[in-house]
């Protein structure tokens, strides 16, 4: 099993065009760091397996989130509705003001780069299999709950939306296509 994610960590850094490289320099309270100008992770090589599993979700977490992706809204989309009340607009104005507010300051980079590694180690712990490994880091990491509770829920919802989206799928007629491709189907 350990060389199976040693692959995969290694297989993950080349899908973004990344290095993986493991030093023993940093100091013991570094895990690792991105260095983007150079397109490689650093991963403390004192640290045990399960910290660099983790440590490299998480500088990937940090790659796509601040690097590949432009920056996000961090509010729900219901706070974005033109309202014809204007009282309800302001309400919707506040809050989403309060949202962004204690998102960037409390939260920042760090919470955002955590929370993609987790959900990625979630996944990696279903359908690849590396269980003790997420296990132990959970336990070595107690601080870390909500996080785990909010991957926890994530992964799960997923699953539930692929299962319900594949069962309905299975229901429909074979006829049943999306509108523009029946309509182009038919003007031909």
């Amino acid at each position: 099993m350990m060389h199976k994610t040693k692959i995969i960590r290694r297989a993950l850094a080349q899908l973004f065009h990344l290095k993986l490289v493991f030093v023993d320099y940093l100091p013991d309270h570094v895990y690792g760091k991105l260095l983007v100008r150079e397109r490689r992770i650093l991963i403390n090589a004192h640290k045990p397996r399960h910290e660099h599993t983790f440590t490299v979700l998480h500088e990937l977490g940090h790659y796509t989130q601040h690097v590949v992706r432009p920056r996000r809204k961090f509010h729900p989309k219901i706070f974005d509705v033109h309202w014809q009340l204007q009282w309800l607009t302001n309400i919707c104005g506040r809050v989403r003001r309060a949202f962004r507010f204690v998102m960037n300051k409390s939260s920042g980079k760090e919470w955002q780069a955590d929370a993609w590694a987790m959900c990625a180690f979630f996944y990696l712990s279903i359908h690849i299999g590396s269980n003790e490994e997420l296990l132990t880091f959970i336990d070595h990491h107690p601080e870390k709950w909500k996080t785990v509770l909010l991957a926890a829920y994530s992964v799960s919802y997923c699953g539930i939306k692929t299962r319900i989206k594949n069962l309905a799928k299975s229901f429909m007629p074979p006829y049943a296509f999306p509108y523009k491709a029946w309509f182009l189907l038919v003007a031909t």
